[in-house]
C-alpha cells in the first residue's frame, strides 16, 4: 500500500507539472515536437545564407553578381535542392521572391499573392550603417498558418534555445533591420549587428531601452542574427 500511495503522487506530480509548464494543453505538448523541426529550418536556411555572405554576394540591392533575397540565392543553389527548386520555381508568385515556406511544415510554391503557409523564412539584408557593413539576419513568421495557434509558446521557446547563439529581435514584425547596431562600444560582434528591440525617451530625454509588449512576444515573427556571422560575413 505504502508503494501504492507513492506512485500515486509521483504520478499527479507530474500531471500538476505538465498542467503548469503546458498550461494543460495538447497543443503545447504538440509545439515542443514542432520545434525540433522549426529549428531544423532555421538553420537549413541558415547555412546558405552564411555561405553567401562569406562569398560576398549578399547586398542590400540587388547588382551585378550580388543578391537581397530568398530567390537570388536559391538560383544560384546556396540552399539544398529542394528548396532552391521552390523559391526558383517559375509559378511562384512574385510576392515571395523572399519568402521560403518551410517543406518540413508542409510548405510549396504559392502561385498567388496571398501565403498562409504555415512557416515562412525570409532574409534581412541590412544596408551598411555608416561605414559599418552589418550582418544578415533571418526573419521568421509563423502567424499566418497551422503553427499560429502555437506562436507564443512557440516563439518564446526558440528564443530561449537560440539565446546563446544568436540575437533576437521579438519586436520586429517583417524581414527590415532595424537602424543601428547592437551596440557601437560593444564586441566585434554587437558592432556589426543591427539594432534589436525598441527604444524610447525617458523623462530627462535620453534615449533608453523600452520593454516589448505581451503582444510582441507572442506574435509568432522575430528577426535571428547569428553570433557566428565573421567579420566578412556580412551584407555589402
Amino acid at each position: 500500500m505504502p508503494q501504492l500511495i507513492a506512485m500515486v503522487i509521483v504520478v499527479v506530480g507530474a500531471m500538476i507539472y505538465m498542467f503548469q509548464t503546458f498550461g494543460g494543453t495538447g497543443d503545447k505538448i504538440e509545439g515542443i515536437a514542432q520545434k525540433t523541426s522549426i529549428i531544423t529550418e532555421i538553420n537549413n536556411i541558415k547555412d546558405g545564407v552564411k555561405i553567401a555572405a562569406k562569398s560576398g554576394q549578399i547586398a542590400a540591392t540587388a547588382k551585378d553578381d550580388k543578391v537581397n533575397n530568398l530567390k537570388g540565392l536559391a538560383s544560384l543553389s546556396y540552399f539544398a535542392e529542394q528548396i532552391n527548386a521552390q523559391l526558383t520555381d517559375t509559378t511562384n508568385n512574385a510576392a515571395n521572391a523572399n519568402i521560403y515556406n518551410a517543406i518540413s511544415f508542409g510548405g510549396g510554391v504559392i502561385t498567388g499573392a496571398d501565403n498562409n503557409s504555415d512557416m515562412q523564412i525570409s532574409l534581412v539584408t541590412p544596408a551598411v550603417s555608416g561605414t559599418v557593413k552589418r550582418t544578415p539576419g533571418i526573419f521568421v513568421d509563423f502567424s499566418k498558418g497551422g503553427l499560429k495557434t502555437n506562436a507564443a509558446f512557440l516563439e518564446s521557446q526558440i528564443a530561449n534555445d537560440l539565446s546563446a547563439v544568436a540575437f533576437i529581435d521579438r519586436t520586429s514584425t517583417t524581414a527590415t533591420a532595424k537602424a543601428g547596431v547592437i551596440n557601437d562600444a560593444g564586441s566585434a560582434i554587437e558592432k556589426r549587428t543591427p539594432a534589436i528591440g525598441k527604444t524610447k525617451q525617458d523623462a530627462n530625454g535620453n534615449t533608453v531601452a523600452d520593454d516589448p509588449t505581451s503582444a510582441e512576444l507572442g506574435d509568432g515573427k522575430f528577426i535571428i542574427y547569428f553570433k557566428d556571422f565573421g567579420s566578412d560575413e556580412v551584407v555589402q
